[in-house]
């Protein structure tokens, strides 16, 4: 006669206290780890919830920058004319759409890629600013864009530039393409 045994478990009458046993003394060693995983991810940019991939918005701002240089952004040293100015900060824009980078990361990216007079400028401009170098942490992108445009693209030159669209007009003998070409 062959014998069945309904519990796998009743050769080893101390089963459920051995489960206890390896468990309360697993977790001492596990808490201290999983802590020390939490704090690297989140240091790393990945967030508690250990990954860094999927959906997930990276939160560290050298997961930013490091997604936002391999787009080759263009650097800013100075402009001949306002509207290399302008050109900048839409190319800035189209890179910050591409990458889905939240605002209070754009002005930071922004100043990542100014270089010679313009970071001079950025840098003695900080300086006014109530907080200083801080200030670049909390400054919106509109914020920045106002300001950088105040340097580069003054009232008057935008109001110039305003007057001048404002008095274009499609000639008689032209088709559309010549006007807009023009």
């Amino acid at each position: 006669m062959v014998t069945t045994h309904n519990n796998p478990n009743d050769n080893v009458p101390n089963f459920e206290a051995m489960i206890n046993a390896a468990v309360a003394n697993a977790l001492p060693n596990l808490t201290p780890a999983l802590r020390t995983q939490i704090t690297n991810d989140i240091r790393n940019g990945a967030g508690p919830s250990g990954g860094g991939g999927g959906d997930a918005i990276p939160h560290g701002i050298h997961v930013w920058i490091e997604r936002f240089t391999k787009l080759k952004p263009l650097a800013f040293r100075s402009v001949a004319t306002p509207a290399e100015a302008e050109d900048w900060i839409t190319h800035m824009e189209k890179l910050f759409q591409v990458l889905g980078c939240p605002d209070n990361f754009n002005t930071r990216l922004a100043a990542f890629k100014l270089e010679g007079d313009a970071l001079s400028w950025w840098k003695a401009h900080l300086r006014t600013q109530v907080g200083g170098d801080a200030f670049a942490d909390t400054c919106t992108w509109v914020a920045f864009r106002e300001i950088f445009y105040n340097r580069y693209f003054t009232a008057y030159e935008q109001q110039r530039y305003e007057r001048e669209y404002g008095s274009i007009c499609q000639l008689d003998r032209e088709n559309s393409g010549e006007y807009m070409e023009r």
